[in-house]
């Protein structure tokens, strides 16, 4: 059976623009998105999000982003969390202004739980004695069997990622899984009210404005590329 080159164009162009639409108008995802410490429960932190941005403009490490289009209309410019970026500064939830980010301690955060890919470990394949992640973790979840080989306990990690960052390997030997990440239920309180605040005080005291001003100037040229970065 022979079909027209024009026929075939119109059923590749149907296909590519129904695609399209269904991916940007989709409402449901099979998994949602890494949201920044403290997140509600998805359809929640999508309810209460006002899609400000002052959590991204105000990590510092880079680890939010807004997400695009292909992560479907719903979620069009909430902040998106890298993992393997985030240092839990905790700045995020004291700049959000609704109760999308539950202002909580640093201690009740979880992001996920790290994975030891055993076939990329080093230590696993026998190829060098690599303690960087144990060494590195801050919350002892890592430890060695045999003082040798890296393994996991999932209650303790709280998916940090540092030990993602101490690791050697390129793709990495350690992943941090958000599924397990913990999210919030919203508040009972009315909007209007004021929230619950159990953030804590700062780790080291905030900077004056000058040093500030000159920061976030830096860091938002960084962010959009108009700074060339440094190998």
């Amino acid at each position: 059976m022979s079909i027209s080159r024009r026929r075939f164009l119109h059923v590749v162009v149907s296909g590519t623009v129904c695609g399209t639409f269904f991916a940007l108008f989709k409402v449901e995802r099979t998994e949602a998105l890494p949201r920044p410490p403290g997140a509600l429960t998805e359809a929640d932190f999508l309810a209460f999000c006002s899609r400000c941005n002052r959590c991204i403009d105000a990590c510092q490490p880079l680890a939010l982003h807004p997400a695009g289009l292909l992560d479907g209309m719903v979620n069009i410019g909430t902040p998106v969390l890298d993992v393997t970026r985030c240092v839990i500064c905790m700045e995020c939830i004291r700049k959000c202004p609704t109760s999308a980010l539950k202002k909580i301690p640093k201690e009740e955060v979880d992001l996920g739980t790290a994975v030891i890919d055993r076939d990329r470990c080093l230590a696993w394949q026998k190829k060098k004695r690599c303690k960087a992640c144990s060494k590195k973790c801050p919350t002892k979840a890592i430890t060695l069997k045999e003082r040798r080989y890296p393994v996991l306990d999932a209650e303790k990690c709280n998916g940090c990622g540092i030990c993602v960052r101490s690791c050697s390997m390129e793709p990495k030997a350690v992943i941090i899984s958000y599924r397990d990440a913990r999210r919030f239920e919203r508040p009972d309180i009315r909007f209007a009210r004021r929230l619950e605040n159990r953030v804590g005080p700062y780790e080291f005291p905030p900077p004056d404005f000058k040093t500030w001003f000159v920061n976030r100037i830096r860091t938002l040229l960084d962010r959009y590329g108009f700074v060339e970065k440094k190998l």
